[in-house]
């Protein structure tokens, strides 16, 4: 008889799950958002149990006879777990009921490609937290009537409809008259708006800031108390030091202008393979990994690959190259509990020939390339309390395969060098509606 989703709900809770049952439960969790949820609410339930039976354990001696008696214990127990059960359905509940304020309108996008835990589509109200933007162009409305437009890569934090933190990046800001004071903070000191437009640019690491303001007034306030004014057509630039007024950008330390990278994508050249048995387990927003050594479980193995054009690209005038990745999380298997605290992955490098002509949908396992087939380019580890990163590759490795090509097209296969029957690691495609999918970065030299 066929057994129903809350009798293999119990029996995996219950540790009597067999792999079989294992097995199913995960096809119908693919399958059923609802079963998923009802999962997630179990597991948080049994979280909150085992920790009170914790505590219980870890009662002062004084109260060991009281625990001996078996009808009180018995009894305590029972109110004990109907108590965090209850404790545990109302966190879930205003959890998941408590809505964060808004402060602002993304009022447009342009090939914005974003990595956040928050809604970032067109028309989408944004609340106080962190965004990172990794390619593109957005413009956002704050209530408070100050238009931001931002252009990645870039992270901001937003504190409220009156305050930033700018973390990089480049951006402009137009501050109405009801919107005067509205605080940008940076990591060498802040600027306040006294009803103007400026627009700010900034690197990563302990790199300056650059402003300059194009209409109005702003307040530069630097961490070591210097402050300056700077009005209509004035710019300046600000360092852990001091600020500097009026200076060249490109001589002020720490700021100068370095040259775009070329930036390729892979322009849906890219897939999820997944070991045959088992079908309909690919998501064309995800590339998803997984690594499996028991016989039992091989169904689930998936390994995933990609591919960028650089027929166009000369790589004799290319210094340096960085692949870069979005880690995201999939909601497919059977929770990070289950996971390696650390998981590792490599990056291999498919060779010019046979093995680069796959295609991008269809069965592919037994002819797909193999780690085995490739050279190893770069490796990365991913902790399992932070599945949602960036991950930027830049080896010489990775540069010495690419100059290395003949056939205009870098391919590589996203491996999981950790084996596990838990859960599925993912990275963002370039489908995926929030996160940047793969890109490439090319450093050329300097003429």
């Amino acid at each position: 008889m066929k057994e129903s989703d809350q009798e293999l709900l119990n029996g995996y809770f219950q540790s009597r799950a067999s792999d079989a049952q294992i097995n199913e439960l995960e096809r119908r969790m693919l399958a059923d958002p609802d079963l998923r949820q009802r999962y997630l609410q179990e597991a948080m339930t049994e979280t909150s149990l085992r920790s009170i039976a914790l505590q219980e354990n870890a009662l002062p001696s004084k109260y060991a006879e009281e625990k001996a008696a078996p009808p009180k214990h018995k009894k305590t127990f029972t109110r004990i777990v109907m108590a965090g059960s209850l404790a545990a359905c109302l966190a879930v509940f205003f959890w998941i009921g408590k809505e964060e304020p808004s402060v602002g309108v993304i009022l447009s996008s342009e090939m914005a490609g974003w990595q956040s835990e928050h809604s970032t589509v067109d028309g989408a109200e944004f609340s106080p937290g962190v965004y990172t933007l990794q390619s593109g162009v957005v413009t956002l409305g704050f209530h408070s009537g100050v238009e931001m437009v931002m252009e990645g890569p870039a992270r901001i934090e937003v504190v409220s409809e009156m305050e930033i933190i700018f973390d990089y990046g480049n951006a402009s800001f137009h501050v109405p008259e009801q919107a005067v004071g509205f605080e940008v903070n940076t990591r060498h000191g802040k600027v306040i708006d006294l009803g103007t437009r400026f627009s700010l640019s900034m690197g990563e690491g302990n790199s300056g800031a650059r402003l300059s303001v194009e209409e109005g007034e702003i307040a530069v306030h630097h961490n070591r108390g210097a402050v300056k004014h700077l009005v209509t057509m004035e710019r300046a630039s600000m360092d852990e030091n001091s600020i500097h007024m009026n200076l060249d950008w490109n001589k002020v330390k720490g700021a100068k202008i370095s040259e775009q990278p070329v930036v390729l994508r892979t322009n849906g050249r890219e897939r999820t393979v997944v070991r045959t048995g088992i079908h309909g387990l690919e998501r064309t927003d995800l590339l998803m990994v997984k690594h499996v050594e028991t016989r039992s479980h091989a169904q689930f193995d998936r390994r995933s690959l990609l591919a960028f054009d650089v027929s166009e690209i000369d790589f004799d005038q290319v210094a340096q190259a960085r692949l870069i990745l979005n880690s995201v999380p999939t909601g497919i298997g059977m929770g990070a509990n289950d996971m390696p605290v650390v998981s590792h992955f490599g990056i291999y490098g498919i060779p010019d020939g046979e093995h680069e002509s796959w295609p991008t949908t269809g069965e592919l396992w037994e002819k797909a390339p193999k780690p085995e087939h490739g050279s190893l380019v770069a490796q990365f580890s991913i902790r399992r309390a932070n599945l949602r990163q960036t991950v930027v590759l830049d080896s010489p490795e990775l540069l010495a395969f690419l100059k290395a090509d003949q056939s205009g097209e870098a391919g590589f296969i996203i491996h999981c060098e950790t084996p596990g029957k838990s859960m599925v690691h993912g990275f963002a495609s370039s489908r995926h509606r929030e996160a940047a999918g793969p890109r490439l970065e090319l450093v050329m030299k300097k003429p």
